[in-house]
């Protein structure tokens, strides 16, 4: 008899909708954060490829695949085995990364719209904006070290550093 198991790699309840055949409504699995469920335990080889034909779209992959694939990952299936809890507690940390990177890259992202959006403003009353920095710090919180602290700048990369006090007459 075949097995699936599917595993959530995220930090909430992960509920799998599928469908199976000669069913007139979805069933749903409820599965815990960092743990795993085995899926259709009564059904057949075919029914657990078709659950996992129709998860595919939504970034369901084989935790053969796992090495491979750069980036958050959400969910991962095996058939047949259970998935290694040393595999799940790997993926923690780089899910960990992959989502410090992702906000650095959105916080970046942001800071380009935010300096587009200043200098189609500074056209419009014929001003000039030369820099623009965003800085990003944690608030202190009691009993909790501060761990953010990120200085975004953008500009033109060839810029004169600006001087202090009036221009020297030649």
């Amino acid at each position: 008899m075949s097995k699936l198991f599917v595993a959530n790699l995220t930090k909430q309840v992960f509920e799998l909708h599928y469908w199976v055949e000669n069913t007139k409504k979805p069933i749903v699995t409820k599965i815990q954060p960092f743990s795993q469920a085995s899926i259709h335990p009564q059904g057949s080889r075919l029914d657990h490829e078709s659950i996992v034909e129709q998860h595919k779209v939504y970034g369901l992959i084989p935790l053969s695949e796992l090495d491979r694939t750069k980036g958050y990952v959400r969910q991962v299936y095996q058939y047949d085995t259970p998935i290694p809890l040393d595999r799940l507690h790997d993926m923690d940390e780089r899910n960990e990364d992959a989502l410090v990177q992702e906000s650095v890259e959105r916080r970046k992202e942001a800071a380009l719209a935010m300096d587009d959006t200043m200098k189609r403003a500074a056209q419009e009353t014929d001003t000039k904006i030369q820099n623009f920095e965003v800085e990003i710090e944690e608030v202190e919180q009691k009993g909790v070290e501060p761990q953010v602290h990120e200085v975004i700048t953008v500009g033109e990369e060839n810029q004169q550093p600006r001087r202090r006090g009036r221009p020297r007459r030649s």
